[in-house]
């Protein structure tokens, strides 16, 4: 794979160099010796020969792989009956032959399984096949429905694995990695056959099935540093001059790490705390990068702002992007939004950039963040890497994308509602200097300190929650909405933002965080709320997040019969009517 990338990497400058010498989409290399010197001069070579040389090693390398992959002997199946599962889909096999030859394999769904065949032999995805994709297709089927036998559900799994197979389409060297790899083709059965969710990931993205042949996916579970180095390694192919490339490559990033943290989560080996965990990192991880991209971009345009109260005294200013919701309390799920404010520190009466087209800082910003978006939000060939919500900002859709850090102060200790500061309990900064940073959490915590309407506070919380169950629970009769009824999800999170904005002022230390868990532990370890209470909450807590989990797998809403978590729901509901109502 390393081989690969980086032979991608150098064809993918060379090709860039090409078409920008005369401005045009070309692939031939020029034949006359003006053409070829600055060709050799924009790839960093001393001459033409030598370019030639590279140019001829790195064909070589991607002909040996293709080679290897495309043309080498099929894999052999096993024994005298998998040898006659590989006439299953040939025409003069009728329904009650193809029954006869599954039994005789061991499958116990024999006439499931073999309707799911002929759906299969019906299909325009069949149909579209040529002659080499079928054979790859008929060599491949038996191993695969060997594995199946006596796993139980086995049409299911055979119909999830036809799933990927056809989200393949025409690109069926993907059948020969799987008809010359045992392991890969093994672990994709043992996947489908377990999860829809992990199904889909890879009918999505086929290139999720190189990842099949990484030990690392079965043998531990991820870590940021392993992301980060995997991040570092797909960028490094990535040039300045080529943003879409860029997305690109961020967007597979993301799809492979995703993968790496969705497998042990299904398989068992990753508790949801540390899912989100990891989810959380991935999240952190791109939009740092993203920013970072953004940021060269803008400023290869406009130069780098600066401010200050003269030309004389200039200083460069930053930004930085805060998270709020589930990102800023590190409980990203599988396809959480992203709520995000951004900041910047430029003031004074001189605040412009540097470059040959100089903006006010305003501007520079504003186009930074809009590109940063773009770039988050933007549907490429591998997806969309995040949506993103951006009206948590002060004023709202009304307010500025991009504000400074001042005016964002200001308006949180004098026109903010209670329910901005509950959102700001969850926020902290994940891009941007470190600086800055430090700057946002000092104003973070002397807002929630000295900034809070105490006198009204338990009767903001309490109507804000009242609004929210009226307008936003799912549920009918019979049934309980785990985030937004009484006794659910939300219950928890406002009594957790209640007591320590409540207490807030006296005890700082109840601040520092910006998870519920944690918030609650602190107001236990404060003496401010028994222990007990903060024992059935976080129970709760973590059993409506494990099963709203579970849920949001299978794309269900958060809604439950209303049996489920009777106990539970009537524990929070005690406590949230003695607290609010008592």
């Amino acid at each position: 794979v390393a081989e690969l990338a980086g032979s991608y990497r150098f064809l993918r400058r060379l090709e860039n160099r090409l078409q920008e010498r005369n401005d045009e989409q070309t692939h031939d290399l020029p034949r006359d010796e003006t053409g070829r010197a600055r060709l050799a001069l924009a790839m960093g070579m001393p001459d033409w020969p030598a370019l030639a040389t590279v140019i001829a090693q790195h064909r070589d390398r991607v002909s040996s792989h293709f080679r290897a992959l495309v043309f080498a002997p099929a894999a052999p199946t096993e024994g005298e009956a998998g040898r006659a599962l590989v006439s299953l889909l040939e025409d003069q096999v009728d329904v009650a032959r193809r029954s006869e030859l599954l039994r005789v394999a061991g499958l116990a769904e024999a006439e499931a399984v073999s309707a799911r065949l002929e759906l299969l032999r019906d299909s325009a995805y069949y149909r579209r096949l040529d002659d080499t994709g079928r054979r790859r297709l008929h060599t491949l089927l038996p191993s695969l429905l060997q594995s199946l036998a006596g796993r139980g559900a086995e049409a299911l799994a055979l119909g999830r694995l036809l799933h990927v197979l056809e989200s393949i389409g025409g690109r069926t060297v993907y059948l020969s990695l799987l008809n010359e790899n045992a392991v890969a083709r093994r672990r994709l059965v043992e996947l489908c056959a377990q999860s829809q969710f992990l199904t889909d990931q890879i009918a999505s993205f086929p290139l999720l099935l190189d990842e099949l042949l990484d030990e690392r996916l079965f043998e531990s579970t991820p870590t940021r540093a392993e992301f980060e180095h995997d991040l570092r390694v797909r960028m490094a192919g990535a040039g300045v001059d080529d943003p879409e490339h860029q997305v690109e490559l961020l967007r597979q990033f993301q799809r492979a790490a995703v993968f790496r943290v969705a497998v042990p989560d299904l398989t068992g080996r990753l508790p949801l705390m540390k899912v989100s965990d990891r989810l959380t990192d991935i999240a952190e991880l791109i939009v740092g990068e993203a920013l970072d991209l953004s940021w060269q971009q803008i400023v290869a345009r406009h130069g780098v702002p600066q401010y200050g109260p003269d030309e004389a005294h200039l200083a460069g200013a930053g930004v930085i992007v805060v998270a709020y919701g589930k990102f800023g309390g590190i409980e990203l799920g599988y396809g959480s939004d992203l709520d995000l404010v951004f900041l910047h520190d430029s003031s004074g009466d001189v605040q412009h950039t540097t470059g040959p087209k100089p903006v006010d800082n305003g501007v520079f910003f504003l186009r930074l963040v809009q590109r940063l978006v773009h770039v988050l939000a933007v549907h490429t060939a591998a997806g969309r890497l995040y949506e993103v919500d951006t009206r948590l900002r002060p004023s709202g859709k009304g307010g500025l994308l991009v504000q400074s850090i001042e005016g964002f102060g200001d308006y949180q200790r004098a026109e903010a509602w209670t329910w901005e500061h509950q959102a700001l309990l969850r926020a902290r900064v994940v891009a941007g200097p470190a600086a800055l940073r430090d700057r946002f959490e000092s104003l973070r915590r002397d807002v929630l300190r000295h900034a809070v309407r105490r006198a009204t506070l338990r009767d903001d919380v309490r109507t804000m929650r009242e609004r929210m169950r009226a307008e936003l629970s799912r549920s009918g009769p019979g049934q309980f909405d785990l985030k937004q009824d009484p006794g659910g999800i939300t219950d928890v999170e406002f009594l957790a933002q209640y007591w320590t904005l409540l207490w807030s002022e006296r005890y700082e230390e109840l601040v520092t965080y910006s998870d519920n868990i944690r918030q609650l532990e602190s107001l236990a370890s404060a003496d401010l709320v028994p222990q007990s209470t903060v024992d059935v909450l976080t129970a709760a807590y973590r059993a409506y997040r494990q099963r709203m989990h579970h849920l949001s797998l299978d794309a269900a809403d958060n809604v439950v019969p209303a049996e489920e978590f009777a106990e539970t729901r009537a524990a929070v509901t005690a406590i949230w009517t003695a607290t609010m109502e008592g």
